[in-house]
């Protein structure tokens, strides 16, 4: 193994696996994760406010406002065409599942 005492980088010669730093070592030979990581070299530092566990988002909040405005509506509009007795196509019926699948993972993302 080589280490760059002055940036911290490491290579291992046998494997081939690199880093910047110690903590980047301490994550790939422990198989910790980042905070995990940095608590085991004592690095850790808790500053006692509550854990907020976010989750990403696939759209930001502007975008998916927008998409589940258009498909509500679609909704909307097939659930008026049906109590007008219209019978939905094939077609139609599927887009209307895409819709209500698109609505429920935004829903899911945003919750």
């Amino acid at each position: 193994m080589r280490v760059n005492v002055a940036t911290g980088a490491w290579v291992c010669m046998s494997c081939g696996a690199k880093g910047g730093d110690v903590l980047a070592y301490e994550i790939r030979v422990g198989g910790r994760e980042f905070v995990e990581a940095a608590k085991a070299l004592g690095c850790w530092v808790e500053d006692d406010r509550p854990q907020v566990q976010t989750k990403p988002t696939p759209l930001s909040p502007r975008l998916a406002l927008s998409v589940m405005a258009f498909e509500s509506t679609l909704a909307a509009v097939a659930a008026g065409n049906v109590a007008s007795g219209l019978v939905l196509t094939d077609t139609d019926r599927a887009r209307l599942m895409v819709a209500v699948n698109r609505i429920n993972r935004l829903v899911e993302a945003f919750a």
